[in-house]
């Protein structure tokens, strides 16, 4: 798996979850760490996980890296489009399958940041569709990628799933709007200023944001001159403790519009808290609208949802418990099932 599991990254973690829920009696794992990661000893209880550690200079060693996986390997799982012209060529060497999943929408911001970190359109396409087959992480995500940049992508997605036992809680939520959460990188386009905006129309709401980002003293100086004494920032924290934080949160506020498929959604779910975000990258998909959280297409919706909530204490309670069924349903004890299958596929093929 071309993740480095000890670092905090999206594709990272995933693949430390793969690492976790693959069945060892039919699986050997090789997986990558960073001498410098960020997520130390969150393999430590992994069985069957052998471990490649990319020394210094990283920039050196990830080669290394990378061609021990691949040598080792039977199929490959790489998410990252690092290194992936490397990786093709060791691949095609060995006569190696390989897989990986496309986690977003190519839209216009994502794309112009792939070009940048990769060198052209021709490039971006090209590092997410080298391997011998290619998942989406959710139907939309297919579609659209396949529409706008003609990827040849598997009709059948590869969802993410949720490891629910780290959340789950078992305190039953009253359904009072009290606290709302933000979770996130601290960037304008994952929306944190959307979430500014709902925190001055409901001073009586606790607003509390976990994360960090480029946008950090902004929004201090944001929360300053609105005096706004409902709004905590968290900074990072570990699973472990966004578990207990959730425990006292009624509604968490996702108002990116450019994802692929939140994970966050699911672990918020969890712990009983229910989600409300935007349309734009499928998100009723896996929400059904006013049953498990909330999907809408304008800010001005989205405070107006919350402003039914404050009134209606009954139809927070029952998302809420609607909304811990939700995360069930991806949990990876099931999710993981879809992924084996691909991967024992491409070993038959």
């Amino acid at each position: 798996m071309g993740g480095f599991i000890n670092s905090t990254n999206a594709q990272n973690l995933n693949c430390l979850a793969l690492a976790k829920h693959l069945d060892k009696e039919k699986f050997n794992v090789y997986s990558l760490e960073l001498y410098s990661g960020n997520l130390e000893g969150q393999k430590n209880n992994i069985n069957g996980l052998s471990i490649f550690r990319c020394f210094k200079p990283a920039k050196l060693s990830v080669y290394l890296g990378f061609l021990w996986g691949i040598w080792h390997c039977d199929v490959a799982y790489l998410p990252k489009n690092e290194l992936w012209k490397w990786n093709k060529f060791w691949l095609k060497v060995f006569r190696k399958k390989s897989f990986s999943t496309i986690e977003g929408i190519l839209d216009e911001d994502n794309l112009q940041s792939s070009i940048e970190a990769i060198g052209s359109y021709e490039s971006v396409i090209a590092s997410s569709s080298f391997g011998d087959r290619l998942f989406p992480i959710s139907n939309f995500l297919g579609i659209y990628n396949t529409e706008k940049h003609k990827l040849i992508i598997d009709k059948k997605p590869l969802f993410l799933g949720c490891d629910t036992s780290i959340f789950m809680n078992k305190i039953s939520k009253k359904g009072v709007l009290k606290k709302i959460s933000f979770i996130g990188r601290l960037k304008k386009r994952k929306g944190i200023y959307d979430l500014l905006n709902i925190a001055t129309v409901f001073p009586n709401i606790d607003f509390l944001i976990f994360g960090n980002g480029e946008e950090e003293a902004n929004i201090n100086k944001y929360i300053l001159s609105n005096q706004l004494s409902n709004i905590k920032l968290r900074g990072t924290v570990s699973h472990s403790e966004l578990a207990i934080e959730l425990i006292d949160v009624d509604l968490n506020v996702f108002p990116s519009r450019s994802e692929g498929f939140p994970k966050v959604i699911l672990e918020t779910a969890a712990a009983g808290v229910p989600s409300i975000m935007y349309s734009d990258y499928g998100a009723n998909e896996w929400i059904n609208n006013h049953e498990n959280g909330w999907v809408v297409a304008t800010l001005d919706e989205m405070i107006a949802t919350i402003e039914t909530l404050t009134k209606d204490s009954n139809k927070l309670q029952n998302t809420s418990e609607n909304a811990v069924k939700l995360a069930a349903s991806f949990d990876w004890k099931i999710k993981i099932k879809d992924w084996e299958e691909v991967i024992l596929e491409l070993i038959n093929e």
